[in-house]
């Protein structure tokens, strides 16, 4: 390309219109420098000499020029983009000999280098700056890994991918996607694709690469659980049920909001996925978010790793600084908080009242600006009749309640699940699958999920490791999985004055007591308020619990009336 753009002008260069050929810096600038019609040229633009070359500047960008007389009373200004770093930048990609292309948030065509257009064969002569990504693919938007990455602001690592070009070109390539952000705001992805035929010339290179990063020293902090990366959103929540949706709406009102949340959800839901999402949608998003799980972690490492210790605190003691210090001014996520003591519970409070803690071995207290956001994988109502969690904490900690439901209860969302998570997993198997049965769904929409989706994306992993075929079929499953879905626990004799609650001995190896627990419960909550014309006084007063536990198991079971 010759130039980027032509600028129109009389004779007192004035300008009169603008011809881009750039379509990329046409999307960038025109809605700009329209407004500049009818204005002088040098109203706008600074020209400065530099090395005895001289340049036209606008804000900070740099073009080279040539101006063409055309007619007594016409002037072209021909303009070229010039940028010495951009060049080196493209002149690196360029060496490289995999795949890498640039798109704008809008999948819009930024960059491709020169081993990108040789695996997808696109013409030297082609400009395919600005281009949508779908004009130059032949493939369904819900399979591209660019707009995966731009839908979920988050990486699609190694899609397996076999598609035709507009020219209709059959090509097989192996492409990761990155979201790039500027200022916490998400402005493009880069692609970077393999070609599946020269894969194997590269094994050995990649093998010794491995090798080298295998060997180097990990950095403690990034190898820590509680300091990974925080990179979900409520763009990373896969379901369209009405209970899930609810569920994300509410998070997303008070993610904002700086108040203490609670997630109310059994093991498997997603709990962590909801407190990073609330987390980086909130005000606290530029500072950090910290996880401890209180059921994996001693009751003895707790404190310390919450407030932190001066060194010589105990025996061979080291300076360490904890959570609430670490922490400051960003989010901590206290994760199944009912399985805390309640002794550790009464530390926990007094830093949320004060506002303050004291290292472990120190004598001075330390100010702590922290929002917490915390889970239990129980009825907070249950665990405060049985004295597990504080009341006191529990107020304090559940300004806002949102509860999580489990996957039997948003089961419309199941296919939508298998089908994410199989796309996202099965290139790492080598293993393209391209269809579930409908017999297989028909189980998984019907199976009670016990463990949620956790146990869902288990059963596919399984799957994904021992197939060898496209399709999921029911023989591909586990057999202690068709086992419990045969066997899950049922109810007869409803008619009569006794309920016969039936259990194989697959469900009981396999299906935690909780679920078990749940189930009854759900039954005879139902039952009660139908017994009582739903009134929720009298059955309240009948099952012997409070109105307001009573709605909570209302909401959690999904009842209408």
């Amino acid at each position: 390309m010759l130039f980027d753009l032509n600028i129109i002008m009389n004779e007192n260069e004035k300008i009169l219109d603008f011809q881009w050929e750039n379509k990329y810096l046409e999307k960038l600038y025109s809605s700009y420098w329209m407004e500049y019609i009818n204005h002088s040229l040098h109203d706008i633009f600074e020209f400065r000499l530099q090395k005895d070359t001289t340049y036209l500047y606008w804000k900070s960008e740099r073009f080279k020029f040539q101006k063409i007389k055309t007619s007594r009373d016409s002037i072209n200004l021909l303009l070229k983009q010039d940028n010495d770093h951009l060049s080196l930048l493209k002149g690196a990609l360029d060496r490289i000999n995999y795949g890498v292309q640039i798109y704008d948030k809008n999948a819009c065509s930024v960059y491709f280098n020169i081993e990108s257009r040789k695996i997808s064969e696109i013409p030297e002569d082609l400009q395919t700056e600005g281009l949508h990504l779908l004009d130059l693919y032949d493939y369904s938007p819900e399979l591209s890994t660019v707009m995966t990455c731009l839908k979920n602001a988050a990486p699609v690592i190694n899609r397996f991918y076999n598609f035709k070009t507009k020219s209709g070109i059959n090509i097989t390539t192996i492409n990761t996607a990155y979201p790039v952000f500027h200022q916490n705001e998400l402005i493009g992805s880069v692609t970077i694709e393999y070609d599946y035929q020269h894969i194997i010339a590269s094994i050995k290179k990649l093998e010794e690469a491995l090798t080298l990063m295998r060997s180097a020293p990990r950095n403690t902090i990034e190898n820590s659980s509680q300091t990974k990366k925080n990179t979900q959103s409520f763009m990373s929540i896969i379901g369209k049920g009405k209970k899930i949706t609810d569920a994300v709406e509410l998070a997303k009102k008070v993610a904002q909001q700086d108040c203490n949340i609670m997630l109310v959800g059994e093991t498997g839901t997603g709990k962590e996925i909801f407190a990073q999402s609330i987390h980086n949608a909130s005000n606290r998003n530029h500072n950090k978010l910290l996880a401890i799980n209180c059921a994996a972690i001693p009751e003895t490492l707790i404190e310390s790793l919450l407030f932190g210790a001066k060194k010589g605190a105990y025996t061979d003691g080291t300076e360490q600084i904890g959570y609430f210090e670490q922490a400051n001014g960003g989010t901590l996520f206290l994760d199944e908080l009912n399985s805390m003591s309640i002794g550790m519970q009464s530390k926990i409070l007094r830093v949320i009242q004060e506002g303050t803690f004291r290292k472990l071995g120190s004598n001075t207290d330390q100010s702590t600006n922290v929002r917490i956001i915390s889970s239990c994988n129980q009825d907070p109502f249950r665990l405060l009749n049985t004295s597990t969690l504080r009341k006191d904490l529990f107020y304090r900690l559940s300004t806002v309640v949102i509860n999580l439901p489990p996957l039997r209860e948003h089961s419309e969302d199941v296919e939508e699940l298998v089908r994410y998570y199989i796309n996202q997993q099965s290139t790492h198997y080598a293993k393209p699958i391209k269809e579930i049965s409908p017999d297989v769904l028909n189980m998984f929409k019907h199976y009670k999920w016990p463990g949620n989706i956790r146990e869902l994306f288990h059963i596919l992993d399984y799957v994904l490791n021992v197939v060898d075929e496209k399709t999921i079929e029911i023989n591909h499953l586990p057999q202690n999985f068709r086992e419990a879905f045969n066997n899950f626990p049922v109810y007869t004799n409803e008619e009569s004055d006794h309920v016969t609650f039936t259990l194989s001995d697959s469900v009981l190896l396999h299906t935690p007591l909780q679920v078990l627990l749940d189930e009854y419960e759900s039954y005879i909550t139902r039952k009660a308020l139908e017994l009582h014309g739903f009134n929720i006084t009298k059955t309240s007063c009948s099952l012997g619990i409070k109105r307001q536990s009573l709605q909570y198991r209302i909401k959690k079971y999904g009842i209408v009336y």
